[in-house]
């Protein structure tokens, strides 16, 4: 029976889960305390594991096309050095933890497993962006993010709806915020771009933003190490509302609070209803996931009231208890709560492809 170890690398923090099999024998998260390093939360896990696992997953947010799972060795890790350097939030971390897990777990096999994976079928109209065609041959295009949590989704709704090839608008909305349309099972489109900057507001990323004021910003004499710091870490509804959560957002009242909160829905209303039409109106359902999409009632029913027009209308006591199934019997269109599941994610990738 093999073991498989799935590590998911976070800014503050490290959730790791071990599996026999398909099962979770053991999750957890560290969070990392002031002045404490990835390489000690990694050292802190691997004392507590009894069992040393088979094999490593380790979730890489940018892998650009190239396809994963990817086994890690010397020329890959070159390629992860690289990647590192085009989203140094995510990338560069998962660069630290693969290193000292091959050094934790020598015995075991190491792959990485890339978030932009699942969004190689995104056609090359929705890919390009309006920049030198030589760029976009170099890499400059949109790729999106959150692939691993799609494809899970996408796996559950496809049990719940029992559809093989469903039409899907599924919303991972965390800390980081991002949108996706699913056409017969695959993705054609995401809000996420050449970077996890693009698309939805979040909670310190600013999203879809004018490069005007890109522009501006470097006239008022922001270094590129500022400017990278300001658009990662104090962006989106962080600037505008003064908080550091989205629970701080909903518990403060101030004019600033609230036009946040106003935003960041908007913002989510025009993207669910852009990739409406990009489905032509054939929506098997609206999929809520992340941290606000399964702990936020009110966000799930503000959307969706603002969603009437379409014929959506979900169950209050549903939505208010987390149902799986929130929508009500009259509704057009199903609208589903599905948990993510990133770790359990990367062992079903790894069965199906390498086992």
């Amino acid at each position: 029976m093999k073991t498989f170890l799935s590590l998911n690398y976070g800014s503050s923090s490290l959730k790791y889960a071990l599996f026999e099999e398909d099962r979770a024998i053991l999750r957890g998260s560290f969070q990392r305390t002031q002045g404490e390093s990835l390489e000690e939360l990694l050292d802190r896990l691997s004392l507590s594991l009894q069992t040393k696992p088979d094999l490593v997953a380790h979730r890489v947010v940018h892998g650009m096309e190239h396809q994963s799972p990817m086994l890690v060795d010397e020329k890959s890790l070159t390629l992860l050095e690289e990647l590192a350097r085009i989203n140094p939030l995510h990338n560069a971390l998962a660069l630290v933890g693969i290193r000292k897990s091959l050094t934790l777990f020598p015995h075991s096999k190491h792959y990485a497993l890339f978030d932009t994976d699942f969004h190689g079928s995104i056609p090359p109209y929705a890919r390009v962006y309006g920049v030198d065609y030589q760029l976009y041959q170099e890499g400059i295009k949109r790729y999106g993010f959150h692939g691993l949590s799609y494809s899970y989704l996408l796996r559950r709704a496809k049990d719940t709806l029992k559809k093989d090839r469903p039409n899907l608008i599924i919303m991972h909305l965390g800390q980081g915020c991002s949108i996706c349309a699913i056409k017969e099972g695959l993705s054609v489109d995401t809000s996420m771009g050449f970077s996890p900057l693009e698309g939805l507001m979040m909670v310190s990323r600013p999203g879809d933003l004018d490069p005007g004021v890109i522009l501006e910003l470097l006239e008022r004499g922001y270094s590129k190490e500022k400017l990278k710091e300001y658009l990662y870490k104090s962006s989106g509804i962080k600037a505008i509302a003064g908080v550091s959560n989205f629970e701080e957002l909903l518990q403060k009242d101030s004019p600033q609070a609230k036009l946040a909160l106003e935003a960041f829905i908007y913002r989510l209303f025009k993207y669910v209803g852009s990739y409406w039409f990009v489905l032509e109106g054939k929506v098997d359902a609206l999929v809520f996931s992340g941290g606000i999409g399964e702990n936020s009632p009110m966000v799930r029913q503000r959307l969706c009231s603002m969603l009437y027009f379409l014929g959506i209308q979900i169950d209050p006591q549903a939505n208010q208890e987390g149902k799986e199934v929130i929508s009500s019997s009259h509704s057009s269109t199903r609208v589903l709560l599905i948990k993510t599941d990133e770790e359990l994610e990367m062992v079903l990738r790894l069965r199906e492809h390498i086992l």
